[in-house]
């Protein structure tokens, strides 16, 4: 399985780069935002207040049955971006974004309550703050920022809510996967017509859970020979882990996923996804002595007008053993009530094996409220 996803890779790789023998590979969208001879500066202040109940039950965590008003995945947040042209296709850019709650007034997960140092119970985290160049041969950023491989092929309506996949341990979390922010890092990306490369390297400290050497990368191809059909492959290596280690066998975690999306008449739309991880990073999806093994997540999604519908399914396989697999789903529904606002609905629940006695089965439904500004 592995040597197929490396023959894919290449193959992913030399396609768009034998379209751009002959001329120079450039970044189509940098380009479009900075072609113009005008310059100038913009700035926008936009945001996101969210609002949930939820339940969720943990077998064996102190927060059994736990039922809240909260957001403390970081739904809700608000920040700044905007650019500066210098002209000749070059521009800077810019985004700094924080999370906020507005229903307990800190931005920390329950983990964080007990306010024991000055970084938990914050009332507002910095998600995203980077400053960048945009140029004719792609976009470097300097800063905190998400990895290709958390923001490439997001499928999840539910994401940032208790009753997310990531959440429920059907897929990876984590900094080196679907979870976190890379802070102290550079990051490069290049676009051109439906490809996609970006590459994020750590220039942290020892405190950061991402440091020094860290190195991730995505590909991503829309409309791959088929309209409609996408492909995504991305990897994340830890610098600080080494091969065989006491967190895993490996140092880096791997995704490949295929989506492919159907339109339909009255502009309705279904969209499915497979996505395969091969994990070695990640000791809360894998728990024992080897936090390693490969998940495969399934899903679906229906949309037609203001309402979105969605089920998936994910099933591990973990190095361990099997009485350390684990197995469950998410279902739920977005609707918009306006451009601006939603409302959401979302059940999720996965069982572990035997052998997974620190994190038994979790279950979770809740209701949010959405507005954007």
């Amino acid at each position: 399985m592995n040597k197929l996803y490396k023959y894919f890779f290449l193959g992913l790789v030399a396609l768009p780069l034998a379209g751009f023998t002959g001329g120079v590979v450039s970044s189509e969208k940098a380009y479009a935002a900075t072609k113009s001879p005008k310059k100038g500066s913009s700035a926008n202040f936009y945001g996101r207040l969210w609002v949930q109940y939820d339940n969720s039950d943990a077998s064996t965590s102190n927060n059994e049955n736990v039922a809240s008003i909260r957001d403390n995945e970081g739904m809700g947040r608000f920040g700044v971006k905007g650019k500066s042209s210098i002209g000749n296709g070059y521009a800077v850019n810019y985004k700094v974004e924080y999370a906020i709650d507005i229903n307990d007034g800190t931005s920390s997960s329950d983990s964080s309550s007990s306010c024991n140092n000055a970084r938990d119970c914050r009332t507002f985290s910095l998600k995203q703050g980077w400053l960048g160049v945009l140029t004719p041969f792609g976009q470097f950023k300097v800063g905190s920022m998400e990895s290709p491989y958390k923001y490439m092929a997001k499928h999840d309506i539910l994401h940032d809510t208790i009753s997310q996949a990531r959440d429920t341990r059907m897929i990876s979390q984590g900094s080196m996967s679907h979870s976190s922010y890379w802070r102290e890092s550079i990051y490069y990306e290049l676009k051109s017509g439906d490809f996609k490369f970006a590459a994020i390297y750590g220039l942290g400290e020892a405190v950061n859970t991402v440091s020094q050497d860290d190195f991730g990368f995505g590909i991503e191809y829309k409309n791959f020979f088929i309209p409609g059909f996408d492909v995504v492959y991305a990897r994340n290596k830890d610098d600080s882990v080494t091969e065989a280690g006491t967190a895993g066998d490996q140092d880096y975690n791997e995704k490949f996923t295929l989506t492919k999306t159907f339109k339909l008449e009255g502009k309705r739309k279904v969209k499915v996804w497979y996505m395969h991880e091969d994990v070695g990073l990640d000791s809360k999806l894998f728990t024992g002595g080897n936090a390693d093994g490969e998940v495969d997540w399934y899903g679906i999604q229906y949309k037609s007008g203001p309402m979105t519908l969605q089920y998936s399914y994910g099933e591990s396989d973990a190095s361990e053993g099997p009485t350390f697999d684990r197995d469950g789903y998410n279902i739920g529904m977005q609707y918009k009530l306006s451009k601006t606002s939603r409302v959401y609905i979302g059940r999720s629940s996965s069982e572990a094996g035997s052998g997974d006695g620190s994190n038994y089965n979790i279950k979770s439904y809740m209701i949010g409220l959405r507005h954007d500004f």
